[in-house]
């Protein structure tokens, strides 16, 4: 079952186009949604695996290479809920504006840089508490976890 009442229209867009892709969705949050496509190996790739494995393996090396390519090629995208409300109104406003296009009330900036981390693979700047990195999709639990804690004080 989706949530889509809280969800803009770019991103709901950005989700159908994926799912109709082939990509399912494997984790959903109020401000992101992170994409999966998996794999299971090219046709040709198969077809070898067969001719040099199917005499000796009968068929297991194919299986095997089936699941290998499953957990390895695997693919994942979050998608970011890009677009900021108002606190005074309520009206939606682009990302880069500072100021509400219908009140006039200035916007928060969204990011605190003291409760930031770097990601450990492709070192973009990530919020703390983040579960997956929005460059690259890294899992982010562990490592970002530390760093909370060491944020808070709890050693």
């Amino acid at each position: 079952m989706r949530r889509t009442s809280a969800r803009s229209t770019r991103l709901q867009r950005e989700i159908d186009e994926l799912v109709a892709r082939g990509w399912t969705i494997e984790e959903e949050a109020p401000d992101h949604v992170v994409m999966i496509d998996r794999e299971f190996g090219s046709l040709v790739s198969h077809l070898l695996v067969a001719i040099l494995t199917f005499w000796f393996s009968m068929g297991v090396g194919n299986v095997v290479w089936g699941a290998y390519n499953y957990v390895s090629n695997s693919r994942r995208r979050v998608l970011w809920e890009d677009g900021r409300e108002c606190p005074n109104c309520g009206a939606g406003a682009s990302p880069e504006a500072a100021y509400c296009p219908d009140c006039g009330e200035e916007l928060a900036s969204g990011r605190d840089s003291s409760a930031t981390v770097a990601c450990p693979d492709c070192e973009a700047v990530v919020d703390a508490g983040s579960r997956y990195c929005p460059n690259c999709g890294t899992r982010l639990d562990d490592a970002v976890g530390d760093v909370a804690d060491a944020l808070n004080g709890d050693f």
